[in-house]
C-alpha cells in the first residue's frame, strides 16, 4: 500500500506545535514525541505500530513499524518503516537501516535526521539515491544551517524518492514562541 508521504509530512509540520517540544528539550524528547506521534497517526489509519520492531528477530531494531493484514498467525502486509535519528555520526548507519536487503520490505520508509548542514544533506542523498529499492521514501533533514546563531534545528528539508530518484522536495522554517517550537511553511508564517 502506497502512502502520500508527503500529505503524512504536511501533517507533521502543521501539527509540530502540539508535540509542546521546547527549546530546553533534549534529544531523547525529541525523538521520543516524533516517534510517538506517527505511531499514533498509524494506529488512527487503521494500522497496527510496533516500536523497536526486529520481525521476529530478523533484523536490527526499527524504530517504528506500520503492520497490516494479520491472519491470526503472520503480518502480510509491511506497510511503513520509520527511523529517527538525533546524532550526526549516525546519518549513514540510518540510511543503511532503510535500505538495506533483508526478508520483509516495506512499502513505505520515513527518515527523519539531523544534519549538520545543507552540503551533508546533497551527500546523504546522492547515497539514498545509489541505495533506495522503494518506490515510496521519505526522507526528513533537520539542520540549523541558516546561520543563525540558537539552540535548535531552523529548517526541515523533506524529499520524497522514488527508487533511485527524486520526485518532489518541500522544506518547512521552525521558529519558538516563548521557548515553545512549531514548524511552518514560509508561506504560512
Amino acid at each position: 500500500m502506497k502512502l502520500d508521504l508527503m500529505k503524512l509530512f504536511d501533517g507533521y509540520v502543521r501539527n509540530y506545535h502540539t508535540f509542546n517540544l521546547t527549546i530546553h528539550h533534549g534529544k531523547h524528547s525529541f525523538t521520543m514525541t516524533e516517534i510517538g506521534h506517527f505511531s499514533r497517526l498509524g494506529s488512527m489509519l487503521g494500522f497496527f505500530p510496533y516500536t523497536e520492531d526486529t520481525c521476529n528477530a530478523t533484523n536490527r531494531p526499527m524504530d517504528l513499524t506500520w503492520w497490516d493484514n494479520y491472519d491470526g498467525e503472520y503480518w502480510h502486509d509491511f506497510v511503513l518503516h520509520l527511523e529517527r535519528e538525533n546524532y550526526f555520526k549516525k546519518d549513514e548507519e540510518t540510511l543503511d537501516k532503510l535500505f538495506c536487503e533483508r526478508e520483509y520490505t516495506p512499502s513505505n520508509i520515513i527518515g527523519i535526521m539531523n544534519v549538520r548542514n545543507h552540503e551533508r544533506i546533497e551527500e546523504l542523498l546522492s547515497q539514498a539515491k545509489t541505495m533506495c529499492k522503494v518506490d515510496n521514501a521519505l526522507l526528513i533533514f533537520k539542520t540549523t544551517s541558516s546561520g543563525k546563531s540558537q539552540k535548535y534545528f531552523d529548517e526541515v528539508h523533506a524529499y520524497l524518492l522514488n527508487t533511485r530518484k527524486i520526485v518532489e522536495s518541500k522544506t518547512a522554517y521552525v521558529s519558538d514562541i516563548s521557548g515553545t517550537l512549531y514548524m511552518y511553511y514560509e508561506n504560512e508564517k
